[in-house]
């Protein structure tokens, strides 16, 4: 798969930038923290695969347990990316717990069935996503955040979520800006319009798009078909996007041509890289230069 390389300049131009270190932190043995240096929070709710008997399964009603392989992989290709690349690294939050022990895209009682046993593993992961966007939110105007998920959807693209439903992206009219995850764009600058943010040219999708990977909404595709199965943005997008200063969605990703192999994913890590910096640069200002805080 190509990667057009029309992004900010790369790593060169950074280079004099002093940049924060890095600090990784392990707060429990199930959860994983980067604070970075540039104003990009990723978290990966659904990707672990550790399964210990000392913690029950989760049993409550109507609870899906499906692990979204390979996207632990993902972050990791991306952080790597951004260092090799561009010279700063994103802030991320990270579970390695198998989904059927706790859904970290939930609130606290479905994502643990209300078993306090496992309230705190939940509120690491929580706690520590808002300390990454309060860290960012000292140094920054804004704070972009990414809530990384994979999909066993039959068409193979992107699925972009903004809390707008499918039937709201195929009738644009009805999307009132404050319920999106966007809203603080529109708070930062009155002139922009809605067909900007989700199908402009530098829209995440048209950028994603543009680089190779089909991606709804999208210049090249607007909204899902009627009857097509999307991913509109869960608890996590909605939690956090909420924050003053913060926007941002949830990726579903496809497997094909993105999540199946590791040079699939080194190449989806350049080209959402690419448009990370192009996305910053068209709605919030700011460029490479001003990164690696």
């Amino acid at each position: 798969m190509g990667i057009l390389c029309v992004a900010c300049s790369k790593k060169a131009a950074n280079a004099d930038v002093a940049k924060t270190p890095v600090v990784i932190l392990q707060p429990n043995p199930f959860i994983k923290v980067q604070y970075g240096n540039m104003p990009l929070v990723i978290t990966v709710p659904h990707g672990g695969l550790i399964s210990p008997d000392s913690i029950p399964d989760r049993s409550c009603p109507n609870i899906t347990t499906a692990v979204d392989i390979y996207t632990l992989e993902m972050a990791a290709a991306i952080d790597s990316i951004a260092k090799a690349d561009y010279g700063v690294q994103p802030y991320f939050i990270t579970t390695s717990l198998k989904r059927i022990k706790i859904d970290q895209n939930r609130s606290i009682d479905e994502a643990t069935c209300s078993n306090p046993a496992k309230a705190d593993y939940w509120y690491s992961f929580h706690n520590y996503t808002d300390s990454c966007i309060k860290k960012i939110l000292a140094k920054y105007p804004s704070c972009l955040y990414v809530d990384l998920h994979a999909h066993g959807h039959t068409i193979q693209r992107l699925e972009l979520g903004y809390l707008i439903s499918a039937s709201q992206l195929n009738v644009p009219s009805s999307i009132n800006s404050n319920s999106t995850s966007f809203k603080y764009l529109f708070t930062a600058n009155p002139t922009l319009t809605m067909q900007q943010i989700l199908t402009g040219p530098n829209a995440f999708g048209s950028l994603m798009a543009q680089q190779g990977y089909p991606s709804v909404p999208s210049n090249a595709m607007v909204a899902p078909a009627i009857g097509d199965q999307y991913f509109d943005g869960g608890y996590n997008t909605a939690r956090y996007t909420a924050l003053n200063k913060v926007f941002g969605l949830q990726i579903e990703s496809n497997y094909d041509g993105v999540r199946a192999s590791a040079n699939q994913r080194v190449a989806f890590a350049k080209a959402f890289m690419n448009a990370v910096m192009q996305y910053h640069a068209a709605f919030t200002g700011l460029k490479l230069e001003d990164f690696g805080r």
